[in-house]
């Protein structure tokens, strides 16, 4: 698996890639841009006499009360951020997934038989509904996540827990049904759920690494066409995905 992440990595200085990285960097950086406005907006509308003891602790605080609650504010807008980050940025791969995984397969699989063209819009459409079932699961599981604060690492193990299986899911079918059918593709992914849960796990944790994870979606799609190359996947007897 480390291997399979290695090698994404590296072909980042490939040249056939150098366009897309930018781009990928530049559209991270408006996804990020965007959820954080829309945080702090959704945010700011709480009225503040809605939450429990916030006057007696203003009262309490005196004039560092202001400082405190805009630390936390910003704190808390950067944290929920990089939370819903991972499915909103997957977004990006509709438009370079195809150039993705023509550059890996060029340099690592070139013996492969042609495979099933995905247009823009069929991968955009998958990676929209995508985006909106993690957002939701997120969004849902927020509570236990600002919960479980008080018990550490819990937090985190469920966060890449759930976002873990969600993405791995989602890349393993997306990059899996470029030469197999959905049905096929998603028995294969149970038959070797273990290793996709994994495999989801370290994009995810890609994708809540500052400045890594602008490269995120790059990095995801061509460690995933490896994966889904890796001789170690569970086939059905005489069966192989490629």
């Amino acid at each position: 698996m480390i291997r399979f992440l290695s090698k994404a990595i590296t072909q980042l200085t490939d040249p056939s890639l150098r366009h897309i990285i930018y781009s990928s960097i530049l559209g991270s950086l408006v996804i990020m841009a965007i959820l954080a406005i829309g945080i702090w907006f959704l945010l700011s509308q709480i009225p503040l006499e809605s939450i429990p003891y916030l006057a007696y602790i203003r009262e309490w605080m005196g004039s560092w009360f202001t400082w405190l609650s805009g630390s936390v504010f910003a704190v808390l807008v950067g944290v929920l951020t990089l939370l819903l980050f991972p499915g909103a940025v997957s977004l990006i791969l509709g438009v370079f997934f195809d150039e993705i995984v023509n550059s890996v397969e060029a340099k690592y699989y070139p013996e492969m038989p042609p495979r099933r063209h995905q247009s823009i819009g069929e991968v955009t459409s998958s990676t929209l509904k995508f985006a909106c079932i993690i957002l939701i699961f997120n969004i849902v599981a927020l509570p236990f996540y600002i919960l479980l604060i008080f018990f550490p690492p819990a937090n985190l193990v469920l966060f890449y827990l759930i976002n873990g299986y969600l993405t791995g899911r989602e890349y393993f079918e997306l990059v899996g049904s470029l030469r197999r059918e959905p049905v096929e593709i998603a028995m294969l992914r149970k038959r070797n759920r273990g290793r996709v849960q994994v495999a989801g796990m370290l994009i995810v944790f890609l994708m809540t690494i500052p400045f890594v994870n602008l490269l995120a979606p790059v990095i995801a799609t061509a460690f995933m066409v490896h994966l889904c190359n890796s001789p170690k996947l569970n086939f059905e007897p005489n069966s192989q995905l490629y």
